[in-house]
Parts: structure tokens; sequence; C-alpha cells
């Protein structure tokens, strides 16, 4: 996969020289020709290097530099200036500069650099996705010594094994389906490639094609540079297809001809390019339902089908759930700087009982609410609003008994016991929750969540879908959905 560079200078003679030289070694190449531009063009071209001129006509080159930073996806900054100067060169490198060229140079060694720093910004992603997907087994909720937890993890490190197979992930929302897919990469051999993952719920079907695919210059009204889609920029790592139960039948049908015949052209262009990356999708969707439903082609399932993998809920993983929480506590009281909570006995004992109908993700943010709530060492159940409403109900929210298969002891923190019994006490019968009584409960609490999310945004959607996780088309269809909007 070639490298894509932006250039931001208003020197439009050094600007079409170094785009030329870039494209003869086989780079991609966006220009801007302001600050206010190269603003536009950063999420837009998504860039592996930034040329930066030192002097722009609406900007400090540096000031530009530190604040493209944080947002620019790993991309590495090449600065550029027309005078060699040592002490500018100094200041960009201590500002995040990877390098610096100077305009009056030979045009090959500006290539060269640039080169050099691509090739750093494709190795330091690739070490944090390698890290990032290593440790966040723990951190969203893969971690676990279940039966369900144990078996995942060993079909995870078998399907990790191949690098060809097409995988399926399914299970309900907020079980990891997309930490899997990172994990499934992390442990592959495509590692040092790139993971491209793609939200399905949020691409208009009229810019599918362009987005998967990418476009040329003039393609259609408004592409007004070439772009590289998502299946090219996945190189030989993996695409990551999240909710593709969302696709409707005319985006299905671009998406089984790429999976066929491995290949497709951008938008614009008739030259053929083969994909490349290994393909996950994921879902929440029962698709063999969406198929009899006539709103899922059934040839696109059966390849899709290559290696199934199910993330199991919550509520069918015994104890993890005190595991869980005792991970999460540790970690977000680190976050803020106060010591480790231990959890009342009424909390642990609630923890067991309720059902997270939002799974893991609902039991992380229960837990960081917690910390935020509570006055002392302690962590008790008026700290847990959620599970205190649950257990003033006493019915509805309780989880079905699992047997955890896992080593016992050390696995279990201290102060998460496991449950006593009175000696020839006989537990009272209690009727588990219907798979109704779940789905009313998850949207209960989604819609809860999302009030209380437009009122801390005093009604900002985009604010509000930013502090939910969500993107902006996600939450208006869930405005719609709980009749909020």
């Amino acid at each position: 996969m070639s490298a894509r560079v932006l250039i931001v200078d208003d020197d439009a003679l050094f600007q079409r020289t170094l785009a030329r030289a870039l494209r003869s070694e086989g780079f991609e190449v966006a220009s801007a020709h302001s600050a206010a531009e190269a603003r536009q063009a950063m999420p837009r071209e998504e860039p592996d290097v930034v040329v930066l001129d030192y002097q722009l006509p609406d900007a400090d080159g540096l000031g530009l530099l530190e604040e493209l930073q944080p947002d620019a996806a790993g991309a590495s900054f090449v600065m550029a200036t027309a005078f060699p100067d040592l002490d500018v060169a100094v200041k960009a490198i201590r500002r995040g500069a990877s390098d610096y060229v100077a305009k009056g140079g030979a045009i090959q060694e500006c290539v060269l650099r640039i080169g050099n720093a691509a090739r750093v910004a494709r190795l330091e992603r690739s070490v944090a996705e390698t890290a990032a997907a290593n440790s966040v087994m723990g951190d969203l909720g893969l971690l676990g010594e279940s039966a369900p937890m144990r078996s995942l993890q060993n079909r995870l490190e078998k399907v990790a094994q191949s690098d060809t197979v097409t995988v399926q992930i399914l299970g309900e929302t907020g079980t990891g389906k997309g930490i899997v897919a990172r994990f499934i990469h992390a442990r592959s051999g495509r590692a040092a490639s790139p993971f491209v993952a793609v939200d399905c719920t949020t691409i208009p079907e009229t810019l599918f094609e362009s987005e998967l695919f990418g476009h040329e210059k003039g393609a259609f009204s408004g592409a007004t540079a070439t772009k590289m889609g998502k299946v090219e920029a996945a190189g030989h790592g993996t695409l990551f297809l999240d909710e593709i139960g969302e696709l409707d039948l005319g985006m299905q049908a671009k998406l089984l001809r790429l999976l066929e015949e491995r290949e497709y052209t951008r938008v614009g262009s008739t030259r053929t390019r083969s994909l490349e990356a290994r393909v996950v999708a994921a879902t929440n969707r029962d698709l063999e339902q969406a198929v009899d439903a006539g709103r899922f082609r059934q040839d696109l399932l059966y390849r899709l089908q290559g290696f199934r993998v199910e993330t199991p809920p919550l509520r069918e993983r015994g104890d993890d759930v005190l595991l869980l929480a005792r991970d999460f506590a540790v970690k977000q009281a680190r976050a803020i700087g106060r010591p480790a909570p231990r959890f009342a006995e009424p909390v642990v004992e609630a923890l067991r009982r309720y059902a997270f109908p939002g799974n893991v993700r609902e039991l992380r943010n229960m837990v960081e609410q917690a910390l935020l709530l509570a006055s002392g060492e302690w962590l008790t159940l008026a700290d847990f609003p959620v599970l205190a409403r649950a257990e003033r109900r006493g019915s509805g929210v309780t989880r079905p008994s699992v047997p955890d298969s896992g080593p016992r002891g050390s696995s279990v923190p201290p102060e998460l016991p496991p449950p006593r019994r009175r000696l020839g006490a006989r537990a009272a019968p209690r009727m588990g929750p219907t798979l109704d009584d779940i789905k009313r409960e998850a949207a209960a609490l989604e819609r809860m969540e999302i009030v209380e999310a437009l009122k801390s945004t005093r009604g900002n959607v985009t604010a509000a879908a930013r502090r939910l996780d969500l993107s902006r088309h996600q939450l208006i269809r869930r405005l719609r959905k709980h009749g909020l909007s």
C-alpha cells in the first residue's frame, strides 16, 4: 500500500515539484495552500506524512504543527522552510516533527526524508495498535475465567493463527465485538499492517463505494482530490466491518462482489486493485433471521461465515462480573488519583444478581460513576443507582446462575467474596429474566443514558454523541427510536 502525503505550502512551484517527485516514487499526494485548508484536509485525507511549511499566509508553521498533531492519527510531520536554519529545525523537532527539509535542497533528498517519515509513522501506528489490542482484553471486558470466556479465548487463539479466513463476530451490544476483532488482528501474522474499522451504520448508501473503495479526483461533484478508500488503507492488515447487519441490500451487493472477486476499483477509475486484507465482520443482529425476512443476502452471509465467533453476554459469565468490576475500579481510581476502592457486601450480591442488559459496557460505566459518587474507601449500594433500583424492584433483572469452571481463590479479589449461605439454609426460588425483560431493561437504560448526556451538554447532539461514544448519525437514530426527537 502506498503512503499518503499532504503538502501544506503556499509556494505553488515547490508543491508541484515535490508532488511530481513523490508520485513518481509511488506516493499518493494531496495539497493544501493554507492553514485553513490543512485543517479541512487532515480528517479527509488521513495522511501518513504532513509536509508543513514553516511560514504560511494565515498561520505560523510551528503553531499549526502543535494544533494538528493531537488529531493526526499517528501521522509524521516534516517541517519545510525556504532557508536552512538550525534553530528552526531544533524547534520543529522539539514540538513533535519527525524531520526537517530545506526547499532549496535536492528534491530527491526531500523525497527520501518523507519516505523515512512515512515508514516511522506506519511502524508507530502498528506498535500502538498491537499494544492497545493486547491490553484491552481486560480493559473492555474480555478478561474472565468463566467457561464461556475460556471457550471464546480458545477460539480466538485458533482463528488468529489463520491469516486468510473471513471471521464473523456475533454478540449483543456491549459484549466487546470490536475488541475481539482487534485481538484477532494483533495475534495474527498481519499485526504489523493496519487495522481499519468501518462503522456500517454511519455510511450513507450514496457514499458507500467512495468510502470503501476510494475515488479519483473529479469522479463526482465534490471530489476535489483523489481519496484512498478503507479497503486500500487496510493494506495487508485487517478490514473490520462493524454492524454489518445494518447495511441495506444495495450496499450488500457491492460488498459481496468485493469478497467474491477480491478485486475493486476506485470510483472514477478503470484500474483494478486487489483486496489484500483479511475481512472481519461483526453484528448484534440474527443474520439468518434477516435472510428469512429478506433484509440480508444469503450469499453474502455464506461469504462471511468462514469462522464464527460469539461473544457471550455478561449475564452468562458467572463471577467474571466481579473480576471485571474490580479491574475497572482499580483502573478508574488510578486515573482520577484515588486509592483502589473496596466493594461492600450488598454491592457484591447486587452485582451477582443483576442481568446487565448493557453487558460489559454498562458495568464499566456503572463502576466509573460509582467512583465519582463515592466519598470514602468503600463503594456502597448508594453509589450504584441502577443496582439500587433493581434491588428495590427485586425482580426482572436477576442474572441466571452460571457455573464458573475457572480457577478459584486469587482470581476473585478478597473484597469481592463468594456468596455466603448459612448451613442448612435453602435459597429462595428466583425466576430468571425473560428475553423481553432484558430487552426492555436495555432500552430503558439506553434512553436514560441519552437523556442524561443531552442534559449535561445542554441539548448539543454532537457533544452528547461524543460523550456516549456514538457518531452523530447513530445518536439521531436512537433519539427517534426512543421518541426523543
